[in-house]
């Protein structure tokens, strides 16, 4: 053989001589030979697994060659089996039906070996393609599989890594989050920064897959590590965490364009709350603008765009203030919840948010989530897993 792939091969006919000759020659050839003498007999041999090359005659008693073609092809197999037809009709209507039977290549008899062992060439060369493929397929299938458990772990950590539900004096924090059926960027987080201050925010990594969830890995990371150089900014800004929140996102973004070895670059949410006050100060780059609700239950958007970080070195950064009084709720969040798209296509939309989170300023903040929650659910329909992350924190000054 002119192939190191092993064929084994059954030979099916009635007449005792042709079995004799084709298996004295497939054997010279090196292959291993059953033989069968009708149709049902090889289906039955076939069905066991193993062969790879049939030679078949045309006209047989219980079952003929085209109809053990016809239930070699609907039968499922490990390997590709080819098909040789032995036959003395050469009319064209007889060839094509044998063709849609699953017929691989035709012998006529009687045959000439000269012709028998070109034919075979041919099968050797098919078969080698065949299990080259499969060879591959399986390569790429458990790459694949590889892959999704990485994914799965990454997403698992992405989870492991959320914040816990918290009370900081006067400020309640709150938060909604469905990953998407991919890794995501989106990340979130609050903390202390001393006694009187705390931090908050909310990313959003552009695309998706690993490299996306280690940035958004990253970012917290850096967030988390920089609450001494949090307070001593605001110190130096003698108070004032307009101007504090302000510097820290230039800084941030100057750290970020370090990177642009990568073509990702993130959105964000970044604030900073004096808890003696209420007052906050948020800066927006490149986000959706975060939703003040106040008591009454009236929804203003806050902030008009920014640049995200990572696209320009010197982008600067302005922060907007508000006044929290008691009631008042802060509501951040991705587009995963305004994109989020209907069985029509049509999105979520912000103006839809808007109206849900003013109409449920009377309950309770988990109250408040969970109808948006189902909310979103309702509006998604049956359509598996979130496109994208849908993220929501919330924040309550009591």
């Amino acid at each position: 053989m002119d192939t190191a792939l092993p064929i084994y091969a059954l030979l099916v006919d009635d007449d005792p001589m042709i079995l004799a000759l084709l298996s004295a020659f497939l054997e010279s050839k090196g292959y291993s030979v059953i033989e069968a003498h009708d149709g049902q007999a090889a289906l039955e041999l076939i069905a066991q697994g193993g062969i790879n090359l049939v030679v078949t005659d045309w006209v047989m008693p219980c079952m003929d060659g085209l109809d053990l073609c016809r239930a070699v092809r609907q039968q499922q197999h490990a390997s590709y089996v080819y098909l040789i037809m032995l036959t003395s009709n050469s009319q064209e209507n007889a060839l094509v039906a044998a063709m849609e039977a699953g017929v691989d290549d035709f012998l006529g008899k009687p045959f000439s070996p000269a012709e028998l062992g070109a034919r075979l060439h041919a099968a050797e060369r098919v078969l080698a393609l065949e299990a080259g493929l499969e060879k591959r397929n399986c390569k790429l299938a458990e790459a694949y599989s590889q892959l999704s458990r990485e994914l799965e772990l990454a997403k698992a950590m992405q989870l492991g890594m959320l914040p816990k539900r918290a009370d900081f004096g006067r400020v309640r924090f709150d938060w909604m989050f469905e990953a998407s059926s991919y890794v995501g960027g989106d990340m979130f987080d609050y903390f202390s920064i001393d006694d009187q201050y705390l931090c908050f925010y909310v990313i959003d990594v552009s695309g998706h897959g690993v490299s996306a969830a280690m940035m958004a890995f990253s970012v917290q990371h850096l967030l988390l590590s920089s609450a001494q150089q949090i307070a001593e900014t605001i110190a130096s800004q003698s108070g004032d965490i307009g101007l504090a929140a302000e510097v820290m996102m230039a800084g941030y973004n100057r750290h970020f364009m370090k990177l642009k070895d990568t073509s990702l670059y993130l959105t964000m949410i970044y604030g900073l709350i004096d808890t003696a006050t209420g007052q906050v100060a948020l800066v927006q780059a490149g986000h959706p603008p975060p939703l003040l609700v106040l008591g009454s239950g009236t929804v203003t958007p806050i902030g008009d765009g920014g640049l995200p970080l990572g696209i320009l070195q010197n982008a600067a950064y302005e922060a907007h203030l508000v006044q929290l009084a008691p009631g008042f709720r802060l509501f951040l969040y991705s587009d995963g919840i305004t994109e989020c798209s209907d069985v029509e296509g049509k999105e979520f939309g912000q103006q839809r948010l808007e109206d849900l989170l003013g109409r449920q300023q009377g309950l309770p903040l988990a109250d408040a989530k969970a109808e948006l929650g189902r909310a979103l659910f309702l509006w998604k329909g049956a359509t598996g897993a979130f496109n994208d992350d849908v993220t929501l924190l919330a924040l309550e000054y009591r």
